[in-house]
């Protein structure tokens, strides 16, 4: 679970809780720190998804119903972990994460990418087209974390939707039509 690696309680004589940064010591500093806590996300996202993926090449149902099952996985793990999805919103879009954790960031998903971009037309900028997922999923998922939308099955599909509406145009018609190989 995200940051409960990075934070530990120190019960005092009192009674009282403290929060102490028991592992801090083991970065160079607090951008270390960060850089190291989404890089855990990441892998955690990578890895799902890694194991997610072949779902796409399941027989008998259209590239949509495919893409919205792998969308819902992804979903409901980033809902299934408020914590580490309001960390990673925050820190994502910060100067510091561009800084110190971007970098690593990308080449987390770079074989990922690689083995997507096969599915999509030439000359589709796979980069760009997978932040502008994140940025998505992360728009809405802040909105269903901060309460502004509801976590249902109305909540999911729009944001499925909002998503497959500027995939699929990238998508290679013969992938498309592929249902039942």
């Amino acid at each position: 679970f995200g940051l409960k690696h990075v934070f530990t309680f120190y019960r005092h004589r009192s009674e009282c809780y403290f929060f102490i940064f028991y592992r801090f010591f083991s970065f160079s500093g607090k951008d270390d720190l960060l850089s190291a806590a989404l890089h855990m996300e990441d892998v955690n996202f990578a890895n799902l998804l890694q194991k997610t993926l072949p779902i796409m090449h399941m027989p008998g149902l259209s590239w949509k119903e495919r893409a919205y099952i792998l969308w819902k996985k992804s979903w409901d793990l980033i809902l299934s972990k408020p914590a580490d999805c309001i960390f990673y919103i925050r820190y994502y879009y910060s100067a510091s994460c561009r800084a110190h954790a971007y970098e690593t960031h990308l080449a987390c998903f770079q074989p990922l990418i690689e083995k997507a971009s096969k599915s999509f037309k030439p000359g589709t900028y796979m980069d760009m087209l997978i932040h502008q997922i994140f940025s998505t999923m992360l728009f809405f998922a802040s909105r269903v974390m901060n309460g502004e939308l509801e976590n249902s099955e109305e909540t999911t599909q729009w944001a499925f939707e909002q998503i497959y509406s500027f995939v699929v145009p990238n998508v290679r018609a013969e992938v498309l039509e592929e249902e039942d190989k």
